[in-house]
């Protein structure tokens, strides 16, 4: 082979070296893509098949009885929990945001009164409106109030797992607080009460403490996350051993360009060798 076909046959294998090299760096982007997308899938599979339900269960009237109900916990299922057996009067809970804001659904929610907001109308708390808050001020028995009323439209969530009122209890982002509500003799006034005027204080209380409220593992969605899990991982698997096997083929032709690219350096090396013995 002559001194300039030889270094064609070399620009040659020097282009198809880079593009096989570029290949095999592109199917390891591609296997890298599939590890994380594996690993995203692994991550869903142990969320669904981990995650909890909380359940709150109440006292519901029915007829001339009253009967134990449980319901997925839920903003809206906890405040009726705490009303009348019939749904009048104010709730016994309230539930405040790690800024120490009372939070409701809608502005339809905020209070309008010293009772509605869980004070009685004789203790001079004051209820006024300032923009999208309300605020709710004034002193109970030496005790200075002071509630701000905000809106969390996302306490309307009532999904059946991993609702946004339940996960915020879970890292704290809500606390729970209850109407410790006693009469002038030291004696609790239940929800079954006709006053309407509440007595007593707001008091924060865990919900892990609270006997109303359960937490327990959401199997009924584990078979479905399985499946999903199963198949998805089936076919990155799939997928990540046709790229194997197809980088190994590319591996093999790279070295067999390079050991073909050695072999046409040194035909050329020995051509110059033998030129310059000519004119020497």
């Amino acid at each position: 082979m002559g001194l300039a076909a030889s270094q064609g046959r070399l620009l040659l294998l020097t282009a198809r070296k880079s593009d096989l090299e570029y290949r095999a760096q592109e199917i390891s982007q591609r296997r890298l893509t599939l590890a994380s997308e594996l690993e995203t899938v692994s991550s869903q599979y142990a969320r669904k098949t981990a995650n909890r339900q909380m359940k709150l269960t109440r006292t519901v009237k029915q007829g001339e009885a009253n009967q134990t109900q449980t319901v997925n916990l839920t903003y809206k299922n906890l405040i009726q929990s705490g009303m009348n057996d019939d749904g009048s009067g104010i709730s016994d809970y309230r539930v405040k945001n790690a800024r120490g804001q009372i939070v409701v659904t809608s502005e339809s929610e905020f209070p309008k009164t010293a009772a509605e907001a869980g004070y009685p109308s004789n203790s001079g708390v004051t209820v006024v409106r300032d923009g999208n808050r309300t605020i709710v001020s004034g002193n109970v028995d030496g005790k200075e109030v002071y509630d701000v009323y905000v809106v969390d439209s996302r306490l309307s969530d009532a999904s059946e797992t991993e609702n946004y009122f339940q996960e915020g209890l879970r890292n704290g982002r809500f606390i729970i607080e209850q109407l410790s509500a006693v009469d002038s003799n030291g004696n609790e006034i239940g929800n079954d009460s006709t006053s309407l005027d509440p007595i007593g204080e707001w008091q924060s209380v865990s919900w892990s403490g609270m006997t109303e409220i359960q937490d327990n593992y959401y199997t009924e969605d584990d078979a479905e996350a399985q499946a999903e899990y199963q198949s998805a991982s089936a076919r990155v698997q799939a997928q990540d051993k046709k790229l194997e096997t197809d980088q190994k083929q590319i591996e093999t032709q790279h070295k067999a360009v390079e050991t073909e690219f050695e072999s046409v350096q040194k035909v050329i090396q020995s051509n110059i060798e033998s030129s310059f013995k000519m004119f020497s």
